[in-house]
């Protein structure tokens, strides 16, 4: 019998193969990518910006307020510029006092206008002013709960004209300090901010005390009393109108569905049993594949 001498005399390929390469390059291929989804929507989120839904218009730059109140800033109308620059947000702690007490006048709601009244006049300042002096000597209103949609209330805002509803809003803007002429309320100056609801719709908000701190894009929950539709020229020559409603304050609002711990926390518990596991695997991959580069037994000669 002629022997051929052992077997297998071709040199052994030293280190990993493409396929052991390749299942090792992997997982850390994945690793990068799982840590690249978790941890840069973090850095990104505290920068990131809330748009608003759809062409909201915006208006121009409010004029500034002094302290002695010797001018009172006329209506803004609806312009194309960005979102005004924050007022200070040192909230009005003392309010001053009432030059007379409250008393019940619906007239003074019903001869308010809508849709007829482009520029606010006599009228839609005396309902204002009525409404926040309702508002500042508490007096009783029943609710009427949710606030209608604001197709509804176009169809017949004298109706509910008046009326204590609440929903939530997204502000897209920080609020307004605005002046008040001379009034039975006492007050001098109220805040006016501008957000959207559910659908989208925008509505402006007049109220007396502000929270010290109010952003665009917080939502807050407000309960207020309907005045009027306010009526205002949109970007392109288009009208609009956005329900207007007059509130004693604003109050931050926390989703029932949201969480109240970080955001974050459930995609980093599952981001660290991901690592946990592809280290693992690391492991056992990196030990398997210096058990296969040991050199068997040589096999006994024929």
């Amino acid at each position: 019998m002629v022997y051929f001498g052992p077997r297998n005399q071709h040199s052994r390929r030293q280190g990993l193969s493409l396929r052991d390469k390749v299942r090792v390059v992997g997982p850390v291929l994945l690793l990068v990518a799982l840590s690249v989804v978790v941890i840069f929507p973090r850095w990104a989120g505290d920068d990131q910006s809330v748009d608003t839904v759809g062409e909201i218009p915006l208006r121009n730059s409010p004029q500034s307020v002094t302290d002695d109140d010797s001018t009172a800033p006329t209506e803004d109308t609806v312009g194309t510029s960005n979102v005004p620059e924050p007022v200070a947000i040192t909230p009005i702690e003392d309010l001053p006092p009432m030059t007379a007490p409250f008393m019940v006048e619906p007239s003074r709601l019903t001869a308010v206008r809508d849709a007829a009244a482009i520029t606010p006049g006599q009228a839609e300042l005396d309902g204002q002013i009525y409404l926040l002096h309702r508002w500042r000597a508490e007096h009783p209103v029943p609710s009427a709960g949710e606030a209608p949609r604001v197709d509804e209330i176009g169809q017949d805002p004298a109706s509910i004209r008046g009326h204590r509803c609440h929903l939530v809003l997204t502000l897209i803007e920080h609020p307004q300090l605005r002046t008040l002429e001379p009034n039975a309320s006492g007050l001098k100056r109220y805040w006016e901010v501008f957000g959207s609801d559910g659908d989208g719709q925008l509505h402006r908000v007049d109220f007396i005390e502000k929270p010290k701190n109010l952003p665009s894009g917080t939502d807050v929950y407000m309960e207020g009393d309907f005045l009027r539709l306010y009526r205002y020229q949109a970007m392109r020559g288009v009208e609009g109108m956005v329900p207007q409603w007059v509130a004693g304050t604003l109050t931050r609002y926390q989703s029932p569905f949201a969480g109240d711990g970080d955001r974050f926390t459930t995609l980093s518990i599952i981001a660290a049993i991901a690592i946990g596991t592809l280290v693992l695997l690391l492991g056992i991959q990196f030990w398997m594949g210096r058990s296969k580069r040991k050199p068997p037994t040589q096999r006994g000669r024929r």
